[in-house]
């Protein structure tokens, strides 16, 4: 009120400490429940908790056509933009429990807060940073791919291994490294875990980095290795068995199939060698990649599988245990690929290796198909012998297959409770038969859940050889589908491969499935979609724009589409084309949130603010709204010369997104525009250079907060760090 005095309470200064105590008290129990005592990094509860709140937001953008929105927005500095992805990095000292047991336990301590402290500054502002138990630690990126996590899990090896500690007892001058795995969702998530609570993909996620990083100890220890490099480099001969068979470490867990070929290669494989010819000089090289043998996996199980020997370089040179695997396709193999004859047994099938040797002879002699059948029901607890369940199942569905696909047919094993079939002169009409026909008596006859797949050949510009991938690929469509569970290598596949690809970052991979989904039907919107994302994410917006078009001349109403080809004209400056598009979303989905927020753009550039406002208002009151409107909002109320509304729809922007990089800048603008505490701007403004290095100008607010503080030479140095 103005022009009123009153007199001052005596009672309310007390009554407010009293207040402001008990939320500082609030506040610092909330610290202490979210972070670890010794590091001051966040504790487990706090990163699992998290884990899982990341997971749930990228279930739904799964595949490009969801994702997609943000593909479009890479160039758009209006709207945050979201790739889909998560990363997590698991972090394990190694040997520590040596340095415990040798210099004690507060030694280790110690040891163990400097590396919490060298995490805190070395992982950006936005990661999650946490102690997970002891000597291990686990991060979370957001919104991170394989490569970031590749990145940031070197520079913190290095980090560490620079770290030094002297114990003041033995005077030891202690040094101390990490093994680092890594683990991007969705990546390496697999078939049905898609269908799993955002808690538990979250753990799954967690569980595949720590795989990885115990790959990274069997491989030497100091070094990072990702989740996605087991299945190619990371697997090792544990056991040997009779009849050139082996176990390996390698199981379905990481990716490992049935049919998959492995060179074996010595443990000795790129070691240094040397030879000291005299007391002062010395040869010096390493071990080249020898090869012992090929390999194929025969039967995959969740952790281990087991392989058999299809070539052997040198019989007098066995596979030993400890020898490395590497992944090879059949263009690769440096061996004889030449087919290795075999006898069926008495329930008709032939080994895999085997059945490779027959399909190797007869798969050029003309038309045929693949067909993979997969027993999914888990035996009752009252079975004694798992194995023998499973036999006697598999010898069930190789008579029903049979009976099914003709006794033409030649037939092999695909692993514990799985058969493969090569039909000869099956077409992909045919294949689809068979497959809905088997799964129907699996559950009628068998009583028990089945899958089945079959790929065809010729099928586009497919080798025959490449079919076998091809039903590989059905198989794991099949498992995404609800019951029952049978698929073809069809359009719908290729698109599905094509999503993983793009979740890989395999941009050109990815539109080149999509691309030859829509040869084999035309009319698969999803994949024209997801094409026309591909193209605009790579700058061909012409092409795009016409993608998105022909979407919409078979489906009028697709939402997806409509958005979309709205970006693109966006981008195009084509401003009433994209109102149109923008405004057809709304027709057909009034609370369409980013539709709302690019009308609002499009008033925002023709200086209508109150319309702008009544958009970005209207958007902020919507599920997901929030990170998307208070910014634009903030950037109305500025243009207005409202800034003290301005910085409240900021303080709501952060609230929303803690990193949202943009909106600490415009603040700290706010608080140097105004005159006001250059401290606070400063804190902003390095937080938003953390997370956004590469934006000049969040570092040219950072050099002008320093320099009003009169901190000239800080202002220097972060002037020399400002990106080209």
């Amino acid at each position: 009120m103005r022009d009123v005095s009153l007199k001052a309470p005596t009672v309310a200064p007390k009554y407010l400490q009293g207040i402001a105590n008990a939320v500082l008290e609030v506040i610092a129990l909330r610290k202490q429940c979210v972070t670890d005592g010794l590091t001051g990094l966040f504790n487990r509860d706090y990163f699992l908790e998290r884990l899982s709140t990341a997971v749930d937001r990228v279930k739904g953008c799964l595949i490009p056509g969801t994702v997609g929105l943000a593909a479009c927005e890479k160039t758009d500095t209006e709207m945050p933009t979201f790739s889909g992805n998560i990363g997590v990095l698991f972090l394990d000292l190694d040997r520590f429990q040596t340095v415990n047991d040798r210099y004690g336990y507060p030694f280790g301590d110690h040891i163990v807060a400097e590396v919490g402290r060298c995490m805190a500054e070395v992982c950006p502002g936005f990661a999650v940073a946490s102690r997970y138990g002891n000597d291990k630690f686990a991060v979370l990126l957001p919104d991170a791919n394989r490569r970031t996590c590749f990145q940031l899990a070197e520079v913190l090896r290095e980090s560490i291994a620079k770290l030094q500690f002297d114990d003041p007892v033995t005077e030891d001058r202690v040094h101390v490294s990490a093994s680092i795995g890594y683990a991007a969702y969705p990546q390496a998530m697999e078939g049905r875990q898609y269908g799993l609570s955002a808690q538990e993909q979250g753990r799954i996620l967690l569980r595949n980095a720590r795989r990885a990083v115990a790959v990274a100890k069997d491989m030497g220890r100091n070094r990072v290795f990702g989740y996605r490099d087991i299945l190619e480099k990371g697997g090792r001969v544990t056991e040997t068995l009779p009849l050139d068979r082996m176990a390996v470490s390698l199981g379905t867990s990481v990716g490992a199939r049935v049919g998959q070929r492995f060179l074996v290669r010595s443990a000795m494989s790129g070691r240094p060698a040397g030879a000291s010819l005299t007391a002062d000089e010395r040869i010096s090289g390493r071990y080249p990649a020898m090869y012992k043998a090929e390999a194929v996996i025969v039967d995959a199980q969740e952790d281990i599988a087991f392989a058999e020997v299809l070539h052997l370089a040198d019989a007098a040179w066995p596979v030993e245990v400890g020898d490395q695997l590497v992944l090879v396709t059949e263009q690769q193999s440096i061996f004889d690929t030449a087919g290795t004859g075999g006898e069926e047994d008495d329930s008709g099938l032939l080994e895999f290796r085997a059945f490779m040797g027959r399909f190797e002879e007869r798969r050029a002699e003309g038309p045929f198909g693949l067909c993979i059948l997969k027993i999914l029901s888990e035996p009752p607890e009252s079975v004694a012998s798992y194995r023998k369940h499973m036999e006697t199942l598999t010898r069930q569905a190789a008579t029903m297959a049979r009976d099914v696909l003709g006794p033409d047919a030649v037939g092999g094993r695909y692993g514990l409770g799985g058969l493969v079939f090569l039909v000869p002169d099956a077409d992909e009409a045919a294949l689809r038969s068979h497959c809905d026909a088997l799964v129907a008596l699996g559950e009628r006859k068998l009583a028990v859940e089945v899958a089945a797949a079959g790929a065809a050949h010729p099928c586009l510009d497919f080798r025959p050889g490449d079919t076998l991938d091809n039903v590989r690929d059905a198989l794991e469509h099949a498992l995404l589908l609800p019951a029952p569970r049978a698929a073809v290598f069809d359009s719908v596949t290729l698109n599905l491969t094509g999503d993983r690809l793009w979740a890989d970052g395999d941009i050109y991979g990815a539109l080149d499935r999509y691309r030859m989904a829509l040869e084999l039907d035309p009319s698969n919107t999803t994949a024209r979609n997801s094409l026309a994302i591909c193209l605009a994410h790579l700058g061909k917006l012409d092409e795009a724009r016409d993608e998105f078009s022909s979407v919409l001349e078979l489906e009028p109403d697709d939402i997806m589409a409509l958005y979309n080809l709205g970006r693109v004209l966006h981008r195009k400056e084509q401003l009433d084309e994209a109102r149109t598009a923008y405004s057809r979303c709304l027709d057909l989905e009034p609370e369409h949130v980013f539709s709302l927020v690019r009308l609002g753009n499009l008033a925002e550039r023709e200086k209508d603010y109150d319309q702008a406002e009544t958009l970005y208002l209207k958007a902020s009151t919507l599920k997901g709204g929030e990170s998307l409107a208070y910014r634009p909002l903030a950037r109305t109320a500025w243009k207005r010369g409202s800034m003290e509304q301005a910085r409240e729809y900021l303080h709501l922007a952060l609230s929303a997104d803690h990193n949202d990089a943009h909106a600490m800048y415009m603040l700290a603008l706010l608080y140097l525009e105004g005159g006001e505490d250059p401290q606070i701007a400063e804190v902003l403004a390095r937080q938003s250079v953390a997370l956004r290095p590469e934006r000049k100008e969040y570092g040219e607010a950072l050099v002008r907060a320093l320099r009003v503080q009169g901190k000239d030479e800080e202002a220097e140095k972060a002037a020399g760090r400002l990106p080209e």
